[in-house]
């Protein structure tokens, strides 16, 4: 009779899951369906069969959920890392924040090498996210890891961003790691990934996932006129607004569209959840959404 043991997928290399049980750390292969599908991320609880040299992965327990950017299963916080070099995304900071209340996971914005910018130019940034839990770090300054390891304790942490800004960085302090860090394009000011993987470390009594840069996200299983309710301003606001069903896009007496103009509601912020709102009903034309 098999004996089937429950452990967790902390690293993808190829077709080949390390998969942690207990103390232990095993080389492991997906069976059956499981193996067709390619369905497995890290993060996810499994069930495998123990065996030398290589053990077998025969069922995936179900998940709290999943992101698809950065890839990795059952998350309870992430960290969206900015930093003034290379130059901050906000719009897919804000698609991160959105995708990530969807589906249950607290999004912390931390706002890396605060070394090399103002604390004006840092204000600016974090003015758009108010209704955020926000945090400055520096790893050249080792003013990072108090207030990172207050979110780790009894959770599963990932970091997610673009690359280059400092992710690798703030793991190594850390966790005292020497992991390959990013480097710079002067020509174009864009980070190049240096990250090929993803992967799960065991700290302070939680877990850390170090993840790949990325710089697209596709919110393209969500409904335009759903966006609105991942923005808590709006939220506050809505109730005010003539029409109950309210886009806030250009319906007639909206509160929200009044408290961008009277400066309540920060306008960048604002012209980004129009773009989004385009993105959203593109797709939905095209019949992607």
């Amino acid at each position: 009779m098999k004996e089937f043991h429950t452990g967790i997928v902390t690293r993808i290399i190829s077709n080949l899951y390390i998969v942690k049980c207990g103390e232990h750390y095993y080389k492991a292969f997906p069976r059956g369906k499981l193996k067709l599908d390619g369905d497995i991320y890290v993060g996810d609880h499994v069930e495998i069969t123990k065996s030398f040299p290589y053990s077998s992965i025969d069922k995936v327990l179900p998940r709290s959920n999943l992101l698809m950017r950065p890839y990795v299963a059952n998350v309870d916080i992430a960290i969206i890392v900015i930093a003034k070099e290379p130059n901050p995304d906000l719009l897919l900071v804000d698609k991160i924040i959105i995708d990530c209340r969807r589906k249950g996971i607290k999004p912390v914005i931390c706002y890396n090498k605060s070394d090399i910018a103002t604390r004006a130019e840092i204000d600016e940034i974090l003015s758009s996210y108010t209704d955020n839990e926000c945090i400055i770090t520096s790893t050249k300054a080792h003013d990072c890891c108090d207030e990172i390891i207050q979110y780790i304790r009894g959770s599963v942490v990932c970091f997610a961003g673009q690359s280059a800004v400092g992710k690798t960085s703030i793991l190594n302090t850390l966790l005292k790691l020497n992991l390959k860090t990013g480097e710079m394009s002067a020509r174009i000011n864009q980070g190049k990934n240096t990250t090929r993987h993803v992967e799960i470390f065991e700290a302070y009594g939680g877990m850390i996932v170090d993840t790949c840069g990325f710089s697209k996200l596709t919110l393209s299983d969500m409904q335009p006129n759903d966006l609105k309710y991942y923005y808590d301003e709006f939220i506050l606001t809505a109730n005010k607004c003539n029409f109950s069903a309210c886009s806030h896009i250009t319906e007639p007496g909206c509160a929200v569209k009044k408290a961008v103009e009277m400066g309540e509601i920060d306008k960048n912020r604002y012209s980004r959840y129009l773009t989004i709102y385009e993105e959203l009903s593109e797709l939905k034309r095209n019949g992607n959404g």
